[in-house]
């Protein structure tokens, strides 16, 4: 391979589209983004087209060399030698069988790690659609239903068909996103590609989803109290703010609006409760529990995405029957919930601008072009309108930054307390999905923004209090107890998908043991911050690297969470510029829900549950989130337990 950095990586692209075009699987020693370091192996499945390639036994690419041997019995053998982009495979030689892989050698990584090659072939596995003598088919719950998406596409050519299908109705329905200007790098609307979505459904527990479902409206009005309770976000905040200067202008604020007298009792509440599937092996065969990762208000993201990503699996499943000529029989107990989370949201939205009783007076929306691709404000927008117009109202909605509106906004404090645009538009709501965290706000004009929102009469979504009821802390022991004291029934639904959480900011003999613990053993913690998005989320050794250093102020503004196992299934990702690949996914199910409520007497007015989205990533990816990167736009194909559960629908 060519020592000319340009050269190489014109060669590697040249490598990486054969790959995919000959069905190979790309796997990573380092990172999703250093394909270079990766080696390529043949899948037992492989079209016509590849099988003519091995009927010479031997078939090259870049500097790495493949042959390939048919012995008896059924008995495949692989050997690869050579180097490929730094990592040497010395004398290995993989031998596939109906169900085993036996593997002999060592892998040596360019970074000095060397791999037992027994190892090698456990991470390998997936790409050979077999199982491994120390790995079984169903070590980890991967069931035949589990892994439908390789009973679905029968060869690589359907998958590029099936690729291109996807490509071509997500752009048909919208499911865009913009994208980077060449010329300087900037986001703009004038380039739109479909997001980072998986070309399936990954399939989930239907029980698991019920669950969820029916837990939101509790989960809903547990965050109403808890937002309407001053004293106690007072005192949940008193260390986390010693720690976090972001979070103690919000508690600053929320004092400063509670102590001059709130102006508007009406709040809305956009909730996105994430949940895993829980995979347990300790109990016989295992079990599958459902999991809470966070809750998010506000700025909840991927609304229209939801409603769209849905729609668009529907028709891919729709066309999976087609090319089959019928329903597979693998798909004959599965269901494709239905998902109207854009429409359900701009409801709320559009039920809480008309309790403001002004009909000229506008919808705000306060969003960044950077998030544009995961809020859908557009989306939110196009429906308000829609409603509105149904129903006789002309509703303005606008979209801004907070650093626009910083600009734009006033606030009438010697009347009413109504918020302005532009001197002349009364604002009745300010939808907030812009400032979240300190980049969103640059100086300190966007803070004057936020404070003046904050003490005017306009209904918001949400106010700061909800921002803070927000917090991770609401888990820990006796707090749901604390706004639900009569009602044990509905503490145990939302206890049920608390996983362990321990607060930092006690210095006493719990908290030495679990930080102890979590040092020695941050395989089976993550330690969270107040900030969303996954961003806040340190894990592994940088966890243990952290605890370690703090102090027990810095401490206090953080968490520590058991580290959830989530239940691994098969799927094909779609990247942007990238062709679909087999992947080990984890899936994380977000559940939207809607409150409108009387902060000052508690009266709820609208409370439902409203749709949910789907982020999914790769089982070896820490961060997840779809703003750092390493997540995509899924939905959920839901399957009985006791099928994702059986083991006679193994391998």
């Amino acid at each position: 391979m060519s020592h000319n950095p340009k050269e190489a990586e014109r060669e590697m692209e040249k490598a990486i589209f054969i790959s995919a075009d000959c069905w190979l699987k790309v796997f990573d020693f380092l990172s999703p983004f250093q394909l270079g370091l990766g080696i390529a192996l043949i899948s037992r499945r492989f079209d016509r087209r590849v099988d003519e390639h091995f009927k010479t036994r031997k078939w090259k690419l870049g500097e790495m060399e493949i042959r390939r041997k048919f012995g008896e019995n059924g008995t495949n053998e692989m050997e690869i030698v050579n180097y490929f982009k730094g990592i040497r495979f010395q004398s290995l030689k993989i031998r596939c069988r109906t169900n085993s892989m036996e593997c002999d050698g060592v892998v040596r990584a360019k970074n000095g790690i060397d791999q037992n090659a027994t190892k090698c072939a456990d991470r390998l596995g997936h790409s050979l659609e077999i199982g491994t003598k120390k790995s079984g088919a169903n070590s980890r719950g991967e069931h035949r239903c589990n892994k439908y998406v390789l009973e679905v596409i029968s060869d690589n050519d359907q998958l590029r068909m099936m690729e291109q299908y996807a490509i071509d109705y997500a752009h048909s329905i919208g499911l865009v996103c913009p994208i980077s200007d060449p010329s300087d790098g900037k986001l703009t609307n004038i380039y739109a590609v479909p997001p980072p979505i998986a070309l399936f459904p990954s399939p989930f527990p239907r029980e698991l989803y019920d669950h969820a479902v029916n837990v939101q409206q509790a989960m809903n009005e547990l965050y109403f109290r808890v937002a309407s309770d001053h004293d106690f976000l007072m005192d949940a905040f008193k260390d986390v703010v010693k720690g976090d200067p972001f979070m103690a202008r919000f508690v600053q604020i929320a004092k400063m609006v509670h102590d001059e007298g709130i102006h508007q009792p009406l709040a809305v509440q956009l909730q996105r409760a994430d949940y895993m599937a829980h995979w347990d092996p300790s109990d016989g065969d295992g079990t599958i529990a459902l999991k809470q990762v966070e809750v998010n208000i506000g700025g909840i993201g991927g609304p229209g995405f939801g409603s769209s990503v849905s729609k668009l699996h529907q028709k891919v499943l729709d066309k999976v029957a087609i090319e089959h000529g019928g329903q597979p029989a693998i798909l004959a107990n599965s269901e494709a919930p239905v998902n109207r989370s854009r429409q359900n949201i701009a409801y709320a939205l559009y039920q809480a601008w008309k309790l403001f009783g002004d009909p000229k007076a506008v919808l705000l929306c306060l969003g960044t072009m950077d998030m544009t691709h995961f809020e859908q404000l557009q989306f939110i927008q196009f429906e308000v309108e829609k409603l509105g117009k149904q129903q006789g109202d002309l509703v303005n909605v606008l979209v801004l930054s907070l650093t626009d509106a910083s600009k734009r906004i006033s606030l009438n404090e010697s009347g009413d307390f109504s918020l302005y645009l532009d001197g002349t538009k009364r604002v009745a709501l300010v939808h907030i999905t812009d400032g979240n965290v300190p980049d969103e706000f640059p100086t300190e004009h966007e803070w004057t923004a936020r404070t003046m929102i904050e003490r005017s009469n306009a209904i918001l979504s949400p106010n700061i209090r909800f921002h803070l009821s927000c917090t991770k802390k609401i888990q820990q022991p006796g707090m749901v107890e604390r706004f639900f004291p009569d009602d044990p029934k509905r503490v145990a639904l939302i206890r049920s998908t608390f996983t362990g959480l321990w607060g930092l900011e006690v210095e006493d003999e719990a908290t030495r043991e679990v930080i102890e613990n979590a040092i020695r053993s941050p395989a089976n913690y993550i330690l969270k911050s107040q900030v969303e998005g996954g961003l806040g989320n340190f894990f592994d050794h940088q966890m243990a690297q952290m605890l370690q250093q703090m102090g027990k102020e810095e401490r206090g503004a953080y968490i520590l969470q058991r580290r959830i196992n989530p239940l691994v299934v098969k799927n094909y990702l779609m990247r942007q510029k990238m062709p679909a690949l087999l992947e080990d996914v984890v899936s994380e199910m977000g559940i939207y829900g809607s409150l409108i409520g009387d902060q000052s007497n508690g009266r709820i007015l609208h409370n439902a549950f409203d749709g949910h989205l789907v982020k999914s990533k790769r089982s070896d990816v820490n961060h997840g989130g779809l703003c750092c990167g390493g997540g995509l736009i899924d939905s959920l194909l839901l399957f009985p337990m006791a099928q994702m559960l059986d083991k006679s629908n193994g391998h």
